[in-house]
Order: C-alpha cells, then structure tokens, then sequence
C-alpha cells in the first residue's frame, strides 16, 4: 500500500481564550486564566477530529498515512491510536511559540508531504515565520482569531480535504493569505487584520475559509439603519446577547450603551447588564430568562458561530433563539457563499443550519442558506450541506 507522510503541530491552548472572552490566546497567561475558570482545551480533539478523518478516507483510498508529530500535547496526544505515529523532538513541560516554530522545522527537514496544523491566526503566523512556502500546509480551525485564509472550514472538512489532496495526482497548492490583529488592539476594541505574508495551501474552494474582509465605510449608513430598526422593534423584559462585530456594535450604540465592540453583552430594558462576558458570566446575566442571541457573520467569511464568538456556547445555543444581522451589503459580499456555523457540537450545528431570516432592515428579512459541513468519520459522506 502506497503512504503518504503528513506532520501535525496542535497548539494545545489555542481557542482557550474564546469562552474566556480574551479575544485570543496568544497571552503567555492565558492557561492560568482559562484553568482557575474551568474552561477545558478544545484544540487537541478538534485535531483528533481531523486526522482520524483523513486517515479513514486515505485507507478508503487504498492509501497509508505515516504520521510526524511533536510529543504530548503537542501532538502525540491527539494522534494517538489513529495511525503509525513518529515522535520528533523531546518532550516539553509546556507548549510556546516556539515549540511550533521548531517542530514545523523539524517536520520540513523531515520531508513531509503536508504539514496540518490545529491552532489559529498565531499558531499560522509562527509557522510562516518557521518554514515560509518550503512545505504544503493546511490549518485546522481551533483558535479564537481564524481571519487567515488557510484554513479549512471544521476540522472535518480539514481532514477531507487534505485526503483529496494527498490521494490526487497533480497536487495543486495557492498562495493564501496570513493576517493577524494584536490581542492588545482587540481587547481594547480595535480590528484590523495585518497581512503577515503567505502560505502553499492544498487548493480546495469547496473546503476552506476565505481570508475575513472588512465591511466597507459606504455600508456605514445602512448599519445605522438596521440598529434603529433593530431597537425599535426589541421586546420588553427579554435580554439581548449582542455577540461580536461592527453590526451589533452599533445597535449597543443606538441603544446609548458602552457595549463592547469585539466582545460579548447583555442588554435588557435598554440597560446594559452585563459587558465583555465570558461564558460563565454570560449564563450568570442571563439567569435563566427570555433571551435572544444576536450575531452578524464575519465579514468576508460568512461564519455566523465559531469564530470569535466562543463565548456563546453550544449549550447556550441549544436552548435559546438565534437572530442573525447583516446589511444587504454585507450578504451580497459574500457572492453567493453561505453563512457557516461551527459550534462544536454536532446537533446544535444541525439546529442552526437550513434556511435563517436575516435582520437586513426596518421591516425587511432575507433568506438567506445556513450551512455545516458535516461529515461521517469513516468518509462515506465527505460533504453535506444543508
């Protein structure tokens, strides 16, 4: 049976400062905070997920996966039992920034066919800076900011996407965009995306992420349009979770409050209850009542839940009513591309997905297709979308 060799990097506490509500988990204390708060790490299975997918469909495929990963957490853990799995590196107490950028050196010395990585736009940048376009590379999406365009939808579609590509012929790759935002400037409001330099990622329309785009300053009235409209039709006595982005940002504004631009807030009554929550602290304000989650989709990529928004959990979603907002403007961007949940949970993703009426307006809603991407782990269903 011919093989093939892919190296993994997990950044282990990537996506630890989403339910946080840090904005990122680039800061060097950001384990702590996440430990004493009880949020466990997501990274690792979200790894998990994608490599026994793409083992599963390479085997279907009548192909072999050699696995080159980094001991523990860096990897080792995630992998383990999946496939023949080499250990490169001594082990380490803790995982940095440098722990990726060494073992995705070692992993381009070690000639590797494709290197997969499960993190987030940090994680990407630290890998640009280690092996540059020397290697193919794919990013499974498990870190809070995922602005870059080269990752994969979920780690599903990661693990599918790099078997295509691995079991086809000519191996096309494209040079995709590395962007990041200082953590700094995030918590303190500001957005703004710095391109950072490319990436060979496998090519695959179908499966991966567009790099996030901003709304443009001729959409700026249209937003104002839609918060008065929005607030003018807001029912009493019920909370409001208004999630990240420019769109719920200024119905807070509409509403007189000093609601959080990239973070979480409850409002109710026209009060602000709670700001910049974390996931306990939200379902603390909410306490059990009437509430509606408000979002707005990434602009440019079209997620709804799962990026940036790790503060509202699935559980949260399970239970309460979505409403999504966005200009005309904003879903005619996206030429035809579909909104995307990521919840991390499989059912609720089910829920969410179909058909949502999107807020557009003073009395105008558009219909706009909720899609997942879902996939059977043994591969007979690669792609479904809903």
């Amino acid at each position: 049976m011919d093989s093939v060799s892919v190296g993994l990097i997990v950044n282990p506490i990537a996506g630890l400062g989403g339910p946080a509500g840090q904005k990122g988990s680039d800061a060097a204390d950001i384990r702590a905070i996440a430990d004493k708060a009880g949020y466990a790490l997501t990274s690792p299975d979200r790894a998990r997920r994608a490599v026994a997918q793409l083992a599963a469909l390479l085997d279907r495929n009548g192909r072999g996966l050699r696995l080159l990963t980094g001991p523990g957490l860096l990897g080792e853990d995630a992998a383990e039992g999946l496939c023949p799995t080499t250990v490169l590196g001594p082990a380490a107490p803790a995982s940095s920034s440098a722990d990726t950028r060494a073992l995705a050196s070692r992993l381009a010395e070690a000639g590797v066919d494709l290197i997969l990585f499960a993190g987030g736009d940090g994680t990407a940048r630290d890998i640009l800076d280690s092996v540059g376009g020397a290697v193919p590379v794919l990013g499974i999406p498990a870190g809070v900011k995922i602005y870059s365009a080269v990752f994969a939808l979920t780690p599903m579609a990661a693990g599918s996407s790099a078997a295509a590509w691995l079991s086809g012929t000519g191996r096309a790759t494209a040079r995709r965009d590395v962007v990041d935002i200082d953590e700094d400037l995030l918590r303190a409001g500001l957005a703004s995306p710095t391109l950072h330099g490319t990436l060979n990622v496998p090519v695959d329309p179908s499966r991966l992420q567009a790099r996030k785009a901003a709304t443009p300053a001729s959409d700026a009235n249209s937003v104002a349009a839609l918060a008065r409209a929005f607030v003018r039709g807001m029912a009493p006595d019920r909370s409001y979770v208004l999630g990240p982005g420019g769109t719920t940002s200024a119905i807070g504004r509409e509403l007189g409050l000093a609601t959080t631009r990239l973070g979480v807030d409850v409002v109710r009554n026209g009060a602000l209850l709670a700001a910049d929550v974390d996931a306990q602290a939200l379902e603390i304000a909410l306490d059990g009542k009437e509430a509606t989650v408000v979002l707005t989709p990434l602009g440019g990529q079209g997620f709804v839940v799962g990026r940036g928004n790790q503060q509202i959990t699935a559980k949260l979603l399970a239970r309460l009513p979505l409403q999504i907002v966005a200009t005309d403007g904003k879903l005619a961007s996206l030429a035809g591309r579909p909104l995307w949940v990521d919840s991390g949970d499989d059912d609720v993703d089910a829920k969410l997905s179909g058909y949502a009426k999107v807020f557009t307006g003073a009395g105008t809603h558009t219909v706009y297709p909720v899609h997942r991407v879902f996939e059977e782990t043994q591969g007979t269903t690669i792609t479904k979308e809903y």
